[in-house]
């Protein structure tokens, strides 16, 4: 008899502390056509020779590169991993026809194991992309945009962007009402406003628009490029509004997006620019 009553107090304390999650969890639908941005895990060639030779549909290996949040929801957690494929892979040829890569994002799975179909991918025209490649060599000093040498190569890191290719709806957990305890969060944010860009003109400074800066802050810098520490680049603001020299900047990129760090009195924030290259 003592055995019973243990063993339902034990069933009774199991699911009061289930309870709680159960109650905590909320319906959340994803729109079609939400960005996630991905990157890519291995090393891609169109090199025939190359241990990293890819062929049309091989399957291949990115992660989610940010969170991807709806209503202040995470729907899909920064790496988790996104099936791709290679959806095209051309060597280079005689007459100077070179390589061509591009990869197709396919799916990926949300907070509760949904799996989400995607659309888009490397060297794709995402709905949400900002300036077609065409545009982008207008407004840039770069020499190229897509890839170009003999062959085709694709390292791992290069950003790319995907759309959700139909509305779905995943179970999340609603955040609990805590105070916020961590001292890594900075207290700015810091976006680029993407209407005030003419993409007819040469871009020579990028625009960047900073929230929640005390008024006595001091020196503002880029001081990293895809996590890679840079020499700093100068930043300078007037009334929430801040340039930073694009030219410069662009020096550190690589193929596909990039993303590079901002520095205010010792906090950091990223920024990703959606532009592929």
């Amino acid at each position: 008899m003592r055995y019973a009553t243990t063993f339902r107090a034990a069933v009774v304390g199991l699911l009061f502390l289930t309870l709680p999650t159960a109650l905590m969890a909320e319906r959340v639908r994803i729109p079609a056509g939400t960005t996630v941005y991905c990157v890519l895990d291995e090393s891609l060639s169109t090199k025939k020779k190359s241990s990293n030779f890819v062929r049309p549909g091989d399957r291949v290996r990115a992660r989610v590169a940010e969170d991807v949040v709806i209503d202040g929801r995470v729907v899909i957690e920064a790496g988790t991993v996104v099936w791709s494929e290679v959806s095209k892979a051309r060597r280079a040829k005689i007459a100077g026809i070179r390589g061509r890569l591009e990869v197709d994002a396919n799916t990926v799975a949300a907070v509760d194991d949904t799996s989400i179909r995607l659309t888009g991918g490397y060297d794709r025209s995402g709905r949400g992309r900002f300036v077609t490649a065409a545009v982008l060599a207008k407004i840039i000093a770069w020499p190229f945009i897509l890839i170009k040498g003999k062959q085709a190569h694709l390292s791992p890191g290069v950003i790319f962007d995907a759309q959700t290719a139909a509305p779905a709806e995943v179970d999340v957990v609603a955040p609990l009402d805590l105070p916020v305890l961590r001292a890594d969060i900075p207290g700015f944010e810091v976006s680029i406003p993407y209407d005030s860009i003419d993409p007819e003109v040469r871009l020579a400074s990028l625009p960047l628009l900073f929230t929640g800066l005390a008024p006595d802050t001091g020196e503002v810098h880029v001081t990293a490029v895809n996590g890679q520490e840079i020499r700093r680049i100068e930043i300078t603001i007037a009334d929430g509004l801040g340039e930073v020299d694009f030219q410069e900047l662009a020096e550190h990129f690589r193929l596909g997006m990039n993303r590079f760090t901002v520095t205010v009195d010792g906090q950091s924030a990223d920024v990703l620019l959606e532009f592929e290259f």
